[in-house]
């Protein structure tokens, strides 16, 4: 890989974490974050009509992007293993927990489709390798302007990047911050 400040992820798949293999740079700009929510304002709303996160506070809601924004990059051969993305408090926020995974595809590429795998009927731990009915899953193809929302947490789906086959995959990662209104 290039020395262009991405740090090299290389890691085997262990009985707790996923295998991966990518660059990343990782980098704290919450105004940044709240200028990237701006611009996704009108798919939030959409999103908040089909998607209820439950929560015992009716005011419970999407109110910007997580500031730990990451970039990553595939090169050929790479990839991250099947996983489950959890969701983290935000301490700046009273109440805040990130909700929704998004991953904007900064490149397009042949190969690194992210892979979504329906829960199977047999119900295994979510650490385990668990076989989906599908084992061919839903893919998501990588293409330059493209934005992937999905829940995570509780109700993430096991998914995973397939290798990059040819060309070079590049991923701005953040995640949608939900809070109770804030006083």
């Amino acid at each position: 890989m290039e020395e262009t400040g991405f740090e090299n992820l290389c890691s085997p798949r262990t009985h707790e974490f996923a295998q991966r293999e990518c660059g990343r740079i990782s980098k704290t700009d919450w105004d940044m974050a709240d200028r990237l929510y701006e611009r996704m304002q009108s798919m939030m709303k959409e999103i908040t009509k089909q998607i209820i996160i439950p929560s015992s506070d009716r005011t419970y809601a999407p109110i910007t992007c997580n500031g730990n924004l990451r970039l990553y990059k595939y090169e050929k051969n790479m990839s991250f293993g099947r996983h489950y993305d959890g969701s983290a408090r935000i301490s700046r926020f009273k109440g805040g927990n990130t909700e929704i995974t998004v991953l904007v595809y900064l490149t397009s590429c042949k190969g690194g489709a992210t892979r979504f795998y329906l829960p199977s009927s047999s119900k295994k731990g979510r650490n385990k390798k668990a076989k989906s009915e599908n084992s061919d899953g839903i893919a998501f193809e990588p293409e330059a302007g493209a934005i992937l929302m999905h829940l995570h947490g509780d109700r993430c789906l096991e998914h995973e990047a397939d290798p990059v086959l040819d060309g070079v995959k590049y991923v701005l990662r953040t995640d949608i911050v939900y809070a109770p209104a804030q006083s």
